[in-house]
């Protein structure tokens, strides 16, 4: 049996009736109503695709400040626990890696990982770290800024990862 394989540009005459393509999906996350009716906005325009732009914001991309007094790191790691993190300062730059084995969820099994790195400003005080994670899955890691001509400090060290019980002030995306 042949199957054509047909330029994402280029719809059918029964569109509208044919599922979204597997590639469009994000796996993980979860479902929008236009996810579950494709073909309404089919059937206003066969040339109108739906913007994904909600489900990329909320995927966990990450924010970094860089104010005079202090420098942070937001991530969304909603997927994850403290256990499952790991995050380290190595010299110049902090790693955070999160990893969890296969599990169950409601659609079948799934495991995730990720590894983000980021520079370290020169003047920030690395024995001052730290990181925690909120009860909304917001990992917030921080330290303080030290005045110029004063050593910061560089070494390799892991900074471990508190459980907050509210909610991360971080601003959403």
């Amino acid at each position: 049996m042949d199957i054509a394989i047909q330029h994402p540009w280029f719809k059918r005459a029964l569109g509208p009736f044919y599922p979204s393509r597997l590639f469009d999906q994000f796996f993980g996350e979860g479902l929008f109503e236009y996810d579950l009716l494709p073909f309404l906005s089919s059937t206003i325009s066969p040339y109108y695709r739906q913007p994904v732009f909600r489900s990329v914001l909320d995927s966990g991309i990450s924010e970094v400040r860089s104010d005079r007094d202090k420098f942070v790191i937001f991530l969304d790691v909603k997927h994850f626990s403290p256990e499952d993190l790991t995050v380290k300062v190595l010299e110049d730059f902090v790693e955070i890696h999160g990893k969890h084995n296969e599990r169950q969820d409601d659609h079948g099994y799934i495991s995730r990982e990720f590894h983000r790195r980021y520079r370290l400003p020169s003047n920030v005080d690395q024995s001052a770290l730290s990181c925690s994670l909120s009860a909304d899955g917001m990992l917030t890691f921080s330290g303080p800024k030290v005045p110029s001509g004063v050593d910061a400090g560089h070494s390799e060290r892991a900074i471990p990862v508190s459980r907050e019980e509210k909610p991360s002030s971080a601003p959403s995306s």
